[in-house]
């Protein structure tokens, strides 16, 4: 690793459930000795599968598996809990890591650790979490009362960059913990949680957005999505997400985002494989000194000013 990475460990979760085989080769790829990782797995995932997760996390003092299983329901707070958990245990982790990001098994990453960590510097603290109002489906919130706090709804994604200072508000602050048991009365309360803190000035919640949630000066780069039928879809679509397949490849490797969501193991697996054959050569390239990353994009994307 460059001495850049070193001095800027990142806690990953990874959600999974199914597919040992894909869940290894993304570990493979994000793995670093630095960084911590904490994979959760479905309760609804096979025996054999759960077994063969604890088995290459037993590799690695830097992998832990929660010893919990959620039964992860869509449009419940059970989307959000394993991301909450992997969170409190990373944070007990001895390491000082400086970003948390959290992944499914289905996803794969458009940037080498060394490009993340030009990004993750380029931020300056901030998050990169997703957020609206003018575009949420207010009938969501409908039957949960009013937010704590004087919180104002939002909606955003479960996938999330945020800052080290984010996480500890999100662990220990009694107004997220407040924040926490209202939306678990709302439907997808992953899409509100998350976004609610980041998009509320008045909390100062580190990293969080000063500005207009709907103000439109910044880009969420945190995940590459094509949702149907915003987007023209090239093959499958599973509930209104393009799955990414070998036509896909060629816009993916251009792509600023940092992750793709998301590919099935068992549908055009020859577009994973290119990507992985990609990243590969970028990671041989970097370790032959190919260190020229522009990170630009990635600074001008936090021109109004956040909380740190």
């Amino acid at each position: 690793m460059t001495k850049d990475e070193e001095d800027f460990p990142i806690a990953f979760s990874i959600i999974v459930y199914k597919h040992v085989e894909q869940v290894e080769r993304l570990l493979r790829m994000l793995w670093r000795p630095n960084n911590v990782y904490c994979i959760s797995t479905d309760a609804k995932s096979r025996q054999e599968f759960v077994e063969a997760v604890v088995s290459i996390a037993k590799c690695f003092d830097n992998v832990f598996v929660y010893p919990v299983q959620v039964d992860v329901q869509w449009g419940t707070f059970t989307v959000l809990e394993p991301d909450l958990l992997c969170m409190d245990l990373l944070w007990k982790q001895n390491k000082k890591w400086r970003y948390f990001i959290n992944l499914t098994g289905q996803e794969f990453p458009l940037k080498t650790n060394y490009e993340l960590v030009q990004i993750l510097r380029a931020y300056r603290g901030a998050n990169d979490i997703q957020g609206t109002f003018k575009e949420a489906d207010v009938d969501r919130w409908a039957g949960a009362g009013v937010p704590p706090a004087g919180l104002k709804p939002r909606k955003g994604a479960v996938h999330i960059v945020a800052s080290r200072g984010y996480v500890d508000y999100v662990l220990h602050n009694d107004v997220a913990m407040s924040l926490l048991q209202w939306v678990k009365k709302v439907h997808v309360p992953d899409e509100a949680f998350f976004s609610m803190l980041n998009f509320n000035p008045h909390l100062e919640v580190p990293g969080s957005y000063t500005g207009d949630v709907d103000d439109g000066k910044r880009m969420f780069l945190g995940r590459y999505k094509l949702w149907f039928p915003q987007h023209t879809c090239s093959g499958r679509i599973a509930r209104n997400i393009c799955i990414m397949e070998v036509r896909d490849v060629q816009n993916l490797v251009k792509a600023p985002e940092l992750f793709v969501n998301k590919f099935f193991y068992d549908h055009h697996p020859l577009a994973y494989d290119c990507l992985e054959e990609w990243y590969h050569k970028k990671v041989d390239m970097e370790k032959k000194g190919k260190l020229d990353f522009n990170t630009t994009l990635y600074k001008n994307r936090w021109i109004t000013s956040h909380h740190f």
